[in-house]
């Protein structure tokens, strides 16, 4: 069980079209809204213009409940929804959602896949205790309590907290963990209450670590398989194999940025230069091919071994032991090559098309 209770200074407050909002928690708590690689999301929001859209987040289901005022929801051409205080509307994020009236409410987001739900709790000085619901597939549940009015004591695990008018407490449930939870206090309470399945939505954290051979021999490895000449001639050693998202990202900033590259030309510049300074062209010539040694063989690797995460070789997966998780991505990775192979061949064939038509327009003018 992990518990934590988040003040309002804490809380993380963005504008939008229509309003604010404040982030008063995430799951996991390394994850961001921006990014939309969150399993859960609290946040409580005023709107200020009478008529607002909301963003469309087709991964996730949202549940909205009205805290002051009274709205309005049209989702789409499907349905709408009147909302006065207290009252909530659950709905698919992938909806066009429109928003009439002015009002502050407090929202969950979940993903799909996921079970979530709020509920409003009048607490009183005899506790309470919050029911057990269990769901099919569900290993892990998160619970959170926004106090709106006054305060609460929420206890757990023989532990108690008091939540004040505006805080956020969080109380996060692995799989078979008890769920003992009992509320009492003088005030009123939004309850959230998540159930999902942590490892198919996380990956694994792997802590960094100091550089050590092994990730030089590991870097040099990436250097060999990734450029053009050693991918034609690639041993069957490297497939089979799958580069997590932390690995991904630095590789794709090394591709990006030609830092290898850049520093192997500029050396090579330099070594050209001299040149002018009177240096003839063989031992100029005969540098050059040692740099290019040198740069492939320990400068490259060292480059990599810097910019990647350590330990490398943690990053980097057997296919055939994939988490839930990896397995997931590395699928979806999959089907997207897949949907870019296919973009590819029906550009080519229509390039060949115009080609032709083209052709035929020619051969027509000069019959």
């Amino acid at each position: 069980m992990k518990k934590r209770l988040l003040k309002q200074e804490q809380f993380n407050i963005s504008r939008w079209s229509g309003g604010s909002t404040a982030e008063t928690a995430i799951y996991p708590e390394k994850s961001s809204y921006l990014e939309r690689d969150f399993i859960w999301r609290l946040s409580t929001a005023a709107v200020e213009s009478e008529e607002s859209s909301f963003t469309r987040l087709p991964d996730y289901e949202r549940v909205l409940m009205v805290l002051v005022g009274s709205v309005v929801l049209a989702h789409g051409d499907e349905r709408s929804a009147s909302l006065q205080q207290w009252e909530q509307d659950t709905f698919d994020g992938a909806l066009k959602t429109k928003c009439f009236g002015v009002m502050t409410d407090y929202n969950l987001m979940y993903r799909k896949g996921c079970s979530g739900s709020l509920k409003l709790i009048d607490a009183d000085k005899q506790a309470q205790m919050i029911p057990k619901y269990e769901r099919d597939g569900m290993s892990d549940a998160s619970y959170g309590f926004y106090c709106v009015q006054g305060y609460v004591i929420v206890s757990s695990d023989g532990e108690s907290d008091m939540v004040k008018q505006g805080e956020q407490l969080i109380i996060d449930l692995e799989a078979g963990e008890d769920r003992n939870i009992s509320i009492m206090g003088e005030g009123r309470c939004v309850m959230a209450e998540v159930f999902y399945r942590r490892a198919r939505y996380t990956a694994e954290e792997i802590p960094e670590q100091k550089a050590s051979f092994d990730d030089f021999r590991t870097a040099f490895r990436l250097v060999h398989s990734r450029n053009k000449w050693s991918q034609v001639l690639r041993s069957g050693k490297q497939k089979g194999v799958w580069h997590d998202e932390a690995l991904q990202k630095k590789l794709a900033f090394l591709d990006r940025t030609y830092v290898t590259f850049i520093v192997w030309l500029a050396v090579l510049m330099i070594l050209l230069l001299t040149m002018f300074c009177g240096i003839s062209a063989k031992p100029v010539a005969a540098a050059m091919i040692i740099w290019s040694v040198i740069h492939f063989l320990i400068i490259a690797p060292l480059i990599y071994m810097i910019v990647l995460p350590k330990p490398i070789k943690a990053h980097i997966r057997k296919i055939s032991e994939l988490t839930e998780y990896e397995r997931e991505r590395y699928e979806t990775e999959l089907g997207n090559n897949e949907r870019v192979e296919k973009l590819l061949y029906k550009y080519r064939a229509a390039d060949d098309e115009n080609r032709k038509s083209y052709r035929d327009r020619i051969k027509n003018i000069f019959r």
